[in-house]
């Protein structure tokens, strides 16, 4: 009698599977500033900037797709835009667990994320902070005024926030 073994499989939330989907859709050689270190950061920092009424999918969402579309690691200013394009492009696949407003406000956050300092919008602006928190990584430190909440803007102006920072990026590992 043969035996057999099985190996149960935890299941991936819509959130892993979109991260997945990203990452393979990301060509290695434009490195890593912008890539999926990058993007497991950016959803590390959503998930400490959230507030009650922001839209937690809608910001992982972000996270693995803001960046997915670009197309050097250096200057791209249509990348947001190609991003919210392909938000359409995998709507009924890779984001079926998005509602029609939850969408329009990933798609709002992704094109406008490198060209508008806030929106009013909580998500969004989360959204915004979130990527901005990570400009360490590129030599760059976030202004206070320059951040789109109250939250990520009292983060950054912690004169901690480079120590802060660089151990929060190495757990991240």
């Amino acid at each position: 009698m043969k035996f057999f073994r099985i190996i149960k499989r935890k299941k991936l939330s819509g959130i892993d599977k979109l991260r997945e989907f990203a990452a393979a859709r990301w060509p290695r050689e434009l490195g890593s500033f912008h890539g999926p270190e990058h993007w497991d950061r950016v959803a590390r920092f959503g998930k400490m900037l959230w507030v009650e009424g922001a839209d937690m999918d809608v910001i992982k969402a972000f996270a693995y797709l803001h960046d997915c579309e670009r197309k050097q690691d250096g200057d791209d200013n249509d990348h947001g835009l190609r991003a919210s394009l392909l938000v359409d492009v995998i709507r009924r696949l890779e984001l079926s667990f998005l509602d029609d407003c939850q969408i329009s406000k990933l798609k709002r956050a992704c094109q406008l994320h490198t060209h508008v300092l806030r929106t009013g919008d909580t998500t969004v602006d989360i959204c915004f902070d979130a990527d901005r928190m990570d400009l360490v990584r590129v030599g760059i430190i976030p202004l206070p005024e320059r951040m789109a909440t109250k939250q990520g803007a009292k983060l950054v102006s912690n004169p901690d926030y480079m120590k802060f920072y660089q151990e929060f990026a190495r757990a991240s590992r």
